[in-house]
């Protein structure tokens, strides 16, 4: 059950809908080929970094040539990537994140759920900010429940993950929500027979989206104007966030679409939301 209020100017129509990692792939060179959102999505503006340098232990056996599976040129202390353990075998993104409160904003996370004889999973954690990762050491460390962090009744293994990742932008335009701040939670609003979240999810398996994602939750209510809202709290925000917004607003340029249809679709508001985990 959420905890969240609805947005400014909102009411609560529908239960919010539990997710979990869908024993989805969520694998791949991600940072490689994401792109940075923009207010046109068809002309979206990439996110250009220099590849940075080869820099991991002589024992690793990863593909080197995969941009996921190289450490930025950062000092340990700039690092945002976290490692989490002995998390439960059926752990989720929703009780992954539950444990995150008043944290700060994830950029990134992906679940491994148990192979072979290990009976646990682990989660990688990425950060726009070293400051939440600075804030999640002292709380694990200090504890909060009972002396310790939990998820799912566990008592998770937090560490700085080996890959280092460094701090990321999520600027954005004003317009696009948030305070101007890119997020994994993303709110659809629009007419109330297009903008259901049944047909959103369809839109993003469908050819040529085919959006893999996983999902923390998902909810719907609907506005004192009358349109309808379908809000997503994804795993990831360039990856998942920003790739289903570019499909969402892209449908009103479809050529099959009738055009009473398309004229909803013209309409329809992509904007992000805060992170609950902030």
């Amino acid at each position: 059950m959420s905890n969240q209020n609805t947005t400014a100017g909102g009411k609560d129509r529908n239960q919010d809908t539990p997710a979990s990692s869908k024993a989805r792939n969520l694998s791949g060179d991600w940072r490689s080929k994401a792109a940075a959102p923009s207010s046109n999505p068809a002309t979206p503006t990439p996110k250009e970094q220099p590849s940075p340098p080869i820099n991991n232990s002589s024992n690793y056996r990863g593909d080197l040539n995969n941009p996921r599976n190289r450490s930025a040129n950062i000092p340990d202390g700039e690092n945002c990537a976290t490692w989490w353990t002995n998390l439960p075998a059926d752990c989720t993104y929703q009780m992954l994140f539950d444990s995150l409160r008043s944290i700060g904003a994830i950029s990134h996370a992906v679940i491994n759920p148990p192979v072979g004889i290990h009976g646990t999973s682990a989660a990688k954690i990425e950060f726009f900010e070293r400051a939440s990762v600075d804030r999640l050491l002292a709380q694990a460390s200090n504890g909060h429940i009972r002396g310790h962090m939990r998820v799912g009744g566990r008592i998770p293994h937090i560490l700085m993950n080996r890959i280092r990742v460094a701090a990321t932008s999520n600027v954005v335009d004003s317009n696009m929500g948030n305070g101007g701040r890119g997020s994994r939670v993303l709110q659809v609003i629009g007419d109330p027979s297009i903008i259901r979240q049944d047909r959103l999810e369809k839109i993003l398996a469908s050819p040529p989206n085919k959006v893999v994602y996983g999902l923390e939750r998902a909810r719907s209510f609907t506005r004192n104007d009358g349109s309808h809202c379908v809000e997503f709290r994804f795993a990831s925000y360039l990856v998942q966030a920003v790739r289903a917004r570019d499909a969402f607003m892209a449908q009103a340029k479809r050529g099959s679409l009738p055009e009473e249809e398309r004229a909803l679709w013209e309409n329809v508001v992509c904007q992000f939301g805060p992170d609950p985990c902030e």
